[in-house]
């Protein structure tokens, strides 16, 4: 687990002597807890822009929402910067594509591979989900998007609607694993005799868990579940977490804008700090990849969403 931005920011103050640790950063105006501060941003923007929003891998995130029939327009997760391509899915089928996509992408399209296992599309505008034809059905929709929010943290009061089941994270904040729309209109249930039912695993008796519990699903090995976690646009506390769990990166670049802020010697520590920018840039694991094992099985169309049980992890 990466330490907090705190523990982080004194690490790299320590660092090669270069100022006192501070005992807070936020809600100081001390000189070296305000540079730091702005490094803690610096950092995280310039490793965003050097990944170019797509080799970020722990910036990846899933959204969940349910198409309602006549409806064309969905409103965009919060932290959406843009989807992943390849991975909008909806039934267990790719959706078509029409808009943003990869020259491979587009080559299906209009061989025809893609609208004939799924005869619908989707575009974005004005930050909106545009669904072509619009939907007959209710049907689960996940897509795999870049976030931009790089900071992570515990959930806090008010970051989460308590009057929803299953809880909805307060908007502009983001669960950690994803983002996921549910309104009154959407939390509801198929047609009992639809084919879905048939199969293992997506029935009540199945699925039925508290909210606390789905919203725990971050480590599935843990005997004891850590709590739900929220994606935020900034640090705004001391006990926040970057997003991604390796923290030297973020240690060497505090480091070297401390130094520059505090007038002192920082070739070297940039040096330090661009070298680990690389590596972590050059090993991420990217994004998703296209594999089979056996053949595809059929997914009805229409997967039942009674009782808003819902799963992102």
């Amino acid at each position: 687990m990466a330490r907090t931005i705190l523990e982080i920011a004194q690490a790299a103050a320590e660092r090669h002597a270069t100022a006192p640790a501070p005992d807070k950063l936020f809600g100081t105006n001390n000189k070296v807890s305000r540079i730091l501060r702005g490094a803690a941003h610096d950092v995280m923007r310039e490793y965003l822009t050097k990944t170019g929003w797509v080799g970020a891998s722990e910036l990846h995130s899933t959204w969940v929402f349910a198409t309602v029939p006549g409806r064309y327009n969905y409103t965009m997760p919060p932290d959406f910067l843009r989807i992943i391509p390849k991975t909008e899915q909806r039934g267990g089928w790719e959706m078509g594509i029409i808009g943003p996509a990869n020259p491979q992408t587009w080559s299906r399209w209009i061989a025809g591979q893609i609208a004939i296992t799924a005869p619908m599309a989707w575009r974005i505008r004005n930050n909106m989900l545009q669904i072509e034809p619009p939907p007959t059905s209710t049907e689960l929709v996940t897509i795999d998007y870049i976030s931009r929010y790089p900071v992570v943290s515990e959930i806090r009061t008010g970051d989460y609607n308590d009057s929803t089941n299953p809880l909805i994270v307060t908007a502009p904040f983001v669960a950690r694993d994803g983002y996921l729309e549910v309104t009154e209109d959407q939390v509801v249930a198929t047609n009992p005799d639809d084919a879905a039912y048939e199969n293992p695993g997506w029935d009540t008796s199945t699925w039925v868990e508290e909210a606390s519990e789905r919203l725990r699903r971050t480590n599935p090995q843990s005997l004891v579940a850590p709590p739900p976690m929220v994606r935020r646009p900034y640090f705004t506390a001391d006990d926040d977490l970057p997003a991604f769990e390796d923290d030297q990166l973020m240690k060497l670049g505090m480091n070297y804008h401390l130094r520059r802020g505090m007038g002192k010697d920082f070739i070297e520590a940039a040096a330090d700090y661009e070298a680990e920018l690389e590596m972590k840039v050059s090993t991420d694991a990217g994004g998703p990849r296209d594999f089979h094992v056996g053949c595809e099985a059929p997914v009805s169309d229409t997967v039942p969403l009674g009782q808003g049980l819902w799963m992102l992890s």
